[in-house]
């Protein structure tokens, strides 16, 4: 069996990985094509220019992996069944659920790599990809942004910071406002002051006022010296836009917390990262429809008709997908159901249709 397994592997893997690069190189050709223009206003040279398209091939290539392991299988399969091999499996007693066991599992194989890619890989590169456009092509420096202003900041106990300008770097901040309400929206506490600095792990304002409020008066204190409470790091109030691509999932969360923190729902944020646990089973799941359909579901359908349902199986998983996506991004579900549902749908369908092979 082993050397079964191995030879199946084999099959399967060489078309998988030809697949996938072709794919890539079809998108990298595009994109030069695409770009063009871009390149020829900054008058950049072929060797930025090839490392600009080169850098984000593994991204490109983690873009077609799913059609990549659906093709394979059906061309693998396809060969194996068009050499009478699967009859030959079959006339020699063996059951045909140990291959498909073995590409389901190779497809859950692909979804760690996949998952694993995003984590480790594509952040890198697509950062480099950045740096390449904005350096060498655009000929711009890259600065870390350390001042912001005009920030509002939501806080626990129905408070909200102001801040009107704001140094990371310096871990200062100044024009400071903070707001405290209670449950019916009426303002209970107003500290203000003109400067705030962070140390000890707190903001810590000088030179303000505190006043509170009740039903027919308030009290006015002034200080020099107060303890805000507020354990928001200097670069945890600044908010900088980031392209999902560039984050691992450790800073995709850290990322949405911020976004939080600024009163933002992060729907669209908390949507995607779904979508990244998601894709580790996408791939299986493609495997699981592809399966039934490259063997044939018993030779109920032609080897071309097969290949075309199976195809248009997939296709309607990932518009699925997409609907799912819309729906969660309107409100109508919630993220884990807008990324999950597909794979939730489709894995029923395909246990439904992995059970009508003739084994």
């Amino acid at each position: 069996m082993k050397i079964l397994y191995f030879y199946v592997a084999k099959q399967f893997s060489r078309i998988f990985f030809f697949t996938a690069f072709a794919f890539g190189f079809i998108v990298l050709i595009s994109e030069l094509f695409r770009q063009i223009s871009f390149y020829m206003e900054y008058k950049t040279g072929l060797f930025i220019i090839a490392q600009h398209l080169f850098s984000n091939i593994p991204w490109w290539i983690i873009q077609v992996l799913p059609v990549a392991t659906l093709l394979a299988l059906l061309f693998s399969l396809g060969d194996l069944a068009k050499r009478n091999e699967i009859t030959a499996m079959k006339a020699a007693g063996i059951n045909l659920w140990k291959i498909i066991t073995l590409l389901m599992i190779a497809g859950f194989i692909i979804g760690l790599a996949d998952f694993g890619a995003r984590e480790f890989i594509v952040p890198k590169t697509t950062y480099f990809n950045e740096v390449v456009k904005k350096e060498k092509i655009q000929k711009e420096e890259i600065h870390v942004k350390t001042e912001f202003s005009n920030l509002i900041v939501s806080l626990q106990n129905h408070s909200r910071l102001s801040v009107g300008y704001l140094n990371t770097k310096e871990k200062i901040m100044k024009d400071v406002i903070i707001e405290r309400y209670s449950d019916d929206f009426i303002l209970e506490r107003l500290v203000l002051a003109p400067e705030g600095v962070w140390k000890d792990n707190t903001w810590t304002l000088s030179n303000g006022v505190i006043r509170d409020f009740d039903k027919d008066s308030w009290n006015e204190l002034y200080f020099k010296e107060y303890d805000s409470g507020i354990n928001l790091k200097p670069e945890d109030i600044a908010l900088k836009k980031m392209r999902y691509e560039m984050m691992d999932t450790h800073a995709f969360k850290k990322y949405i917390r911020q976004l939080r923190i600024f009163g933002q729902t992060a729907l669209k944020e908390r949507i995607a990262l779904n979508i990244r646990y998601a894709s580790v089973f996408s791939h299986l799941i493609v495997m699981m429809i592809g399966i039934p359909f490259a063997l044939g579901l018993g030779n109920k359908f032609g080897k071309i008709l097969s290949f075309t349902l199976a195809l248009g199986a997939a296709f309607v998983y990932w518009g699925v997908q997409a609907i799912t996506q819309s729906l969660g991004e309107n409100y109508i579900l919630s993220p884990f159901m807008a990324a999950w549902l597909p794979n939730f749908i489709f894995f029923a369908i395909g246990i439904y249709l992995l059970i009508k092979v003739k084994k």
